[in-house]
C-alpha cells in the first residue's frame, strides 16, 4: 500500500524525542509515553488531515455547508461531488494514507506495548487503551468515507499490502471491540493537564456516537448518559458560546492539542480570512445560513460565524475557532464535545419512543442556543428537530453533517436537489484512490467512478 514506505521512514530516522522510536522506545513509562504523544503530534500536522480539519473541510463540500469561493482544483470534485479516482491531494493523501499510517503506528504501538518489560502495567494499560481508541477512530472515519476497507491489525507489510477490502460492519465489529477496550483500560481522569489525551469517558463519547450509527439505541443512551452524568464535563453557557471552542472548555470530552508555532488549528487556520476585507476561500452555503432560527445565538456575528462583505457581497465563514494565527495555545482540536452527547441521546431516545426525555435533550441544546423549547411532539417530527438541531449545532465540525445524512439515508432527499445533476447515489462514497487499486489487484473500487 502507499502508506507503507513513509511507515517505514517514520520508524527509522531519528524523529523528536517526543515521537515513536523503533529500538528504545518501550524501555520506560516515560519513552513509551512518547510513542502515543508522537502518533497525536503526526495527527496534527498542519497539512490538512482528515484528523486536522480535513473532515471539516472536505466533507463540509460534499454536505453543502461550504463552498469555495474561487475555483480550485483541490475543493472543486469534492463541491460539486465529483472526485476522479486518480485525485491523490486530498482523497489519497489527506484521507486514505494517512489513515493507514496512523493505524500503522497505533499497531506498532500495541505490538510494542505487548512485549516490553521495562514499563509499569498502568502505563501498559492507559497506552494500550489510547492506541486501541486511536486505531478505532482512524477506521470509524476510513469505514464512514469508503465502505468497506481493509481491516488491518498487525504490522505484517507482506500481508497488509495483499488485503482486500472487509465489510464495513466487521470494522465496525473491531471498532466497538477497540473502545470496548479501551474504556475498560482508560483511567477516569485525564493523564496529563488539560484534555489532550482521552481518558475512560472519551471511549463512552465514542460508543455512543458509534452505537447511534449502528441504530443501537440503547447502547448509544447508556453510553451518552454515561458521558453526560460526569461531572467534569458542563455545557457553556449561552453567553459563553464564543468560548466553547477553547483549550480547556469544560465541554470538550477529548482535543488533540496544537502543535505548530504559526496556527492552532487547520479549521481556524484556513476558514478565517488575511482580514477583514479579504475574502475567505471557503464561505457558508446559503442553505446552511437559512437552516438558522431566528434569535440562535450561534448564528449571531462574531460567536460562531463571521462575515465579510466584498463588493457589496457578504461572505460568511465558520468562527468556531476564532484564531487564525496567534496566539499559539489557546484553541485545540475539539475531537469530542457534550453537546454531541445530548442529541446523541436525544435520538437514541426518540427512536425508543422516549418522547419527554428525547424533549429535554433536545431543548438543552437549544436552550443553550437562545432558542425556545421543540415543538415536535412525536417520534417522526422529534427525529427531523434534532437532524436539524445537528445542523445548526455541529456544522463545519469533523464533517458531521456529511456523515448524517449517510447514516439516515437522507443524503439523496437532501442533496440532490441542491446539488443537482452533480449529484449521484453512488457519491455517498469516495472513490478508493486509484494508485491502491493499482498496487493491490485485491482492491475493488466503489460504484460509479
Amino acid at each position: 500500500m502507499q502508506f507503507l514506505s513513509s511507515c517505514k521512514k517514520f520508524v527509522e530516522i531519528d524523529p523528536p524525542s517526543n515521537q515513536i522510536t523503533s529500538a528504545s522506545v518501550f524501555t520506560n513509562d516515560q519513552t513509551a509515553i512518547s510513542a502515543i504523544v508522537g502518533l497525536y503530534s503526526q495527527m496534527m500536522q498542519s497539512a490538512l488531515y482528515f484528523t486536522n480539519g480535513g473532515m471539516s473541510v472536505f466533507a463540509g463540500l460534499s454536505a453543502d455547508e461550504i463552498y469555495n469561493t474561487s475555483s480550485s482544483v483541490t475543493y472543486d470534485p469534492f463541491y460539486k461531488n465529483a472526485i476522479p479516482s486518480n485525485e491523490s491531494t486530498t482523497n489519497l493523501n489527506r484521507f486514505w494514507a494517512k489513515g493507514y499510517s496512523f493505524i500503522y503506528q497505533a499497531n506498532s504501538i500495541l505490538e510494542g506495548l505487548q512485549k516490553a518489560k521495562g514499563i509499569s502495567e498502568a502505563t501498559r494499560q492507559q497506552l494500550t487503551g489510547e492506541a486501541k481508541l486511536c486505531r478505532a477512530f482512524c477506521y470509524f472515519y476510513l469505514t464512514n468515507i469508503y465502505g468497506d476497507v481493509p481491516l488491518e491489525t498487525t504490522t505484517d507489510y507482506s500481508a497488509n499490502a495483499l488485503m482486500s477490502r472487509t465489510t464495513s460492519s466487521l470494522v465496525y465489529q473491531q471498532i466497538i471491540t477497540d473502545l470496548k477496550d479501551s474504556k475498560n483500560l482508560l483511567s477516569a481522569s485525564y493523564p496529563t493537564a488539560g484534555r489532550v489525551r482521552p481518558n475512560k469517558w472519551t471511549a463512552s463519547a465514542f460508543l455512543a456516537r458509534v452505537y447511534l450509527y449502528q441504530k443501537d439505541w440503547v447502547n448509544a443512551e447508556a453510553e451518552s448518559t454515561a458521558v453526560i452524568n460526569q461531572s467534569i464535563y458542563n455545557l457553556l453557557s449561552t453567553a459563553n458560546l464564543g468560548n466553547v471552542f477553547k483549550a480547556g472548555s469544560n465541554e470538550t470530552i477529548w482535543e488533540l492539542m496544537a502543535i505548530g508555532t504559526s496556527f492552532n488549528t487547520a479549521e481556524g487556520n484556513i476558514f478565517i480570512p488575511s482580514s477583514g476585507t479579504t475574502k475567505p476561500s471557503l464561505a457558508l452555503t446559503a442553505n446552511l445560513l437559512n437552516a438558522f432560527e431566528a434569535g440562535d445565538q450561534r448564528s449571531n456575528p462574531g460567536i460562531w460565524i463571521k462575515g465579510n462583505t466584498i463588493n457589496g457581497v457578504t461572505y460568511y465563514y465558520p468562527f468556531k475557532y476564532q484564531t487564525r494565527t496567534t496566539p499559539i495555545g489557546n484553541e485545540n482540536n475539539i475531537v469530542f464535545r457534550l453537546a454531541e452527547q445530548y442529541l446523541i441521546r436525544a435520538e437514541a431516545r426518540a427512536q425508543q419512543n422516549n418522547i419527554p426525555g428525547a424533549q429535554q435533550d433536545l431543548n438543552v441544546i437549544r436552550n443553550r442556543a437562545g432558542l425556545l423549547n421543540t415543538t415536535a411532539n412525536d417520534g417522526s417530527t422529534l427525529l427531523v428537530a434534532i437532524e436539524h438541531e445537528r445542523q445548526t449545532e455541529l456544522f463545519t465540525e469533523w464533517g458531521h453533517r456529511w456523515l448524517d445524512l449517510k447514516r439516515t439515508s437522507r443524503a439523496d432527499a437532501v442533496l440532490a436537489p441542491i446539488k443537482g445533476s452533480n449529484w449521484q447515489s453512488t457519491d455517498i462514497l469516495y472513490p478508493i484512490p486509484l494508485s491502491e487499486i493499482q498496487a493491490n489487484s485485491f482492491l475493488t473500487q466503489n460504484p460509479g467512478y
